[in-house]
């Protein structure tokens, strides 16, 4: 289990791991149940900066151990899942490392690669038994990778990606005139008409806000349409000490489940977030003044951003549930509406479940097969809006 201990100075990457950490759990286990091989691929393994002569505070780490764990439960069920890792790094040092780690998970088939992320990619495409269900978590130490590349990987059937987009930094390039930084930035993201779209909100006077919601909906977009994939999502790793975005990590599947569980870790993570940036800025201030406790006690007073944040995003989904419903007499089925409106909002299900309810209390939407004593909508259930 990954502890805040081993991220003292990146905090930052203690939040993803927390994250990593318990959508792989959950996604490992659950897929582990119908898929006979569960594959893990990590493109940019490293380890770095690790603190942890076990390596629990790395990608892979986190990774080799929740196939290990879901191995061991299947198999006390009655059930010899098939865990496989692919683990590519192309720096030699850390490659040295990496190289060492087969020999401690035996019962995980661990392949390691030496060599660049995309030169690897094909021969690690080709050592994945096509049935098998493949996770893979693209983490790059910087942004410049053409997304047509990644084709092969992304178009896979039975998998699913996470891409760690460096926000900060794609942030502050998308206004750098060089033209093989431009060109990088295009053969990231190819699709979304991102240019067009920051050059319209800088003249109306962008936010910070919108200019990420530009560039990380297009690369979306991107991933989308090369893979394609049905639910494209993201969550936002902020600064230990500012409210600024580092990076995001986006993320892709062909699911409703997988939506549906990357909203719950996802908002899990974003707890932790916040208890994290509160610990780290305090004890910033208590180094820089020495007055740990004011500190402290204006924290404790403040006011709770990360609510305010969720009680906003439930508010927009209410408005996207809505609107996603035909208007009477057209009707949608509600196992096809609740995905879409967790792709757009951080939410949970049972969140979109009650404002589903409370619409239909409020008389604005109608479902026409709701059954006596249910409180909330079934997946089968018609759903359709009503006339003002």
């Amino acid at each position: 289990m990954v502890a805040i201990e081993d991220y003292q100075g990146r905090e930052q990457s203690y939040v993803k791991h927390v994250f990593l950490e318990r959508y792989l759990e959950r996604l490992v286990h659950k897929t582990a149940s119908r898929y006979d091989h569960i594959a893990y691929i990590d493109g940019f393994a490293g380890p770095w900066q690790s603190a942890n002569e076990q390596f629990q505070d790395t990608s892979f780490g986190i990774a080799l151990a929740a196939l290990r764990s879901a191995k061991a439960i299947w198999r006390q069920a009655g059930r010899n899942v098939r865990m496989s890792a692919f683990l590519i790094e192309r720096d030699s040092e850390a490659y040295e490392k990496l190289s060492a780690i087969p020999a401690r998970y035996p019962e995980i088939d661990i392949r390691t690669y030496a060599g660049d992320f995309l030169k690897e990619l094909p021969a690690v495409l080709r050592d994945i038994p096509p049935m098998a269900f493949a996770f893979c978590f693209i983490d790059p130490k910087g942004w410049r990778i053409p997304l047509h590349a990644l084709s092969k990987m992304l178009e896979r059937r039975n998998s699913e990606v996470i891409f760690n987009f460096m926000f900060d930094f794609i942030n502050r390039a998308a206004n750098i005139k060089d033209p093989a930084v431009a060109r990088g930035l295009d053969e990231l993201i190819p699709y979304g008409d991102w240019r067009a779209k920051l050059g319209e909100a800088d003249r109306r006077g962008t936010t910070p806000e919108e200019r990420k919601e530009i560039l990380v909906d297009a690369f979306g977009q991107s991933v989308a349409k090369i893979g394609g994939y049905d639910f494209v999502a993201e969550t936002t790793i902020l600064r230990p000490l500012s409210d600024r975005p580092l990076y995001c990590l986006c993320y892709a599947t062909r699911h409703p489940k997988g939506i549906e569980v990357f909203r719950e870790c996802q908002i899990q993570a974003l707890q932790e977030q916040a208890r994290a940036r509160a610990a780290t800025k305090v004890k910033h201030a208590e180094a820089t003044t020495g007055q740990r406790e004011i500190f402290q006690s204006l924290h404790d007073m403040g006011p709770n951003e990360l609510e305010a944040f969720l009680e906003a995003e439930r508010a927009k989904a209410k408005r996207t549930l809505l609107s996603l419903a035909p208007l009477a007499p057209g009707s949608t089925i509600y196992n096809a509406t609740w995905p879409r409106v967790l792709a757009k909002h951080v939410v949970r299900k049972p969140d979109v479940n009650q404002l589903a309810a409370q619409l239909r209390h409020a008389n604005q939407l109608a479902f026409p097969d709701w059954e006596k004593n249910k409180r909330v909508p079934q997946g089968h259930y018609k759903m359709q809006r009503v006339e003002e």
